[in-house]
């Protein structure tokens, strides 16, 4: 059994032998070429942020298209924007707005390494702006919140008694009592059969 014999040091400071077919073989590496690789592993920015993870939205107790959600929509990001700077929030103030079919308003930061969690010691005061800004007298928005997860629930055994029979109402019906019971804001809500004769 033999051993490797260790190299001296004029054998590893000495230029790289010539390989096969003239090609250079590949000779001991360099004190410099090892702080380039790793200064360009530590300069590589970490990943972009999930857009739900950047997102944070209010809703609304009644669930209906609001008039001005185009004028809300091209707004807000301005107001909230104005909000955080009298705040003097150091975080990006740069968003972008939507406003659903059922009236929440959803604030998306475009940095895309921002979490909205960084937002929530201001949520208040854009709850409270964004009421001001465009009144809906006794149905106002909630204060924000975090954007859920893509995570879908399925729930069983509930009596149809006490289900609304028209697909369209059954979100409203299960939204109220799911954020009482378990504190769990939902999106939407259908019957996994569609069908009520069989249902």
């Amino acid at each position: 059994m033999t051993s490797k014999a260790t190299p001296t040091y004029a054998q590893a400071a000495a230029p790289p032998a010539k390989g096969k077919k003239g090609r250079q073989a590949k000779g001991p590496v360099s004190a410099s070429s090892v702080a380039v690789a790793s200064e360009e592993v530590f300069t590589k920015s970490p990943p972009p942020l999930p857009q739900a993870v950047r997102r944070f939205f209010a809703s609304r107790t009644t669930f209906e298209l609001h008039p001005e959600a185009l004028k809300i929509a091209a707004h807000f990001p301005d107001i909230a924007a104005s909000v955080l700077r009298e705040a003097n929030c150091s975080l990006p103030l740069s968003f972008t707005c939507t406003v659903n079919d059922k009236a929440s308003v959803s604030l998306l930061g475009t940095d895309l390494h921002t979490p909205a969690s960084t937002y929530t010691p201001y949520f208040a005061h854009l709850t409270s702006r964004l009421n001001k800004a465009f009144p809906i007298g006794n149905s106002p928005w909630d204060i924000f919140k975090h954007a859920p997860n893509e995570t879908q629930l399925l729930i069983h055994s509930i009596p149809l008694a006490f289900l609304p029979s028209d697909d369209d109402q059954l979100f409203p019906s299960l939204h109220e009592s799911m954020r009482n019971a378990r504190g769990v804001s939902i999106l939407s809500a259908r019957y996994l059969n569609p069908d009520t004769e069989s249902r």
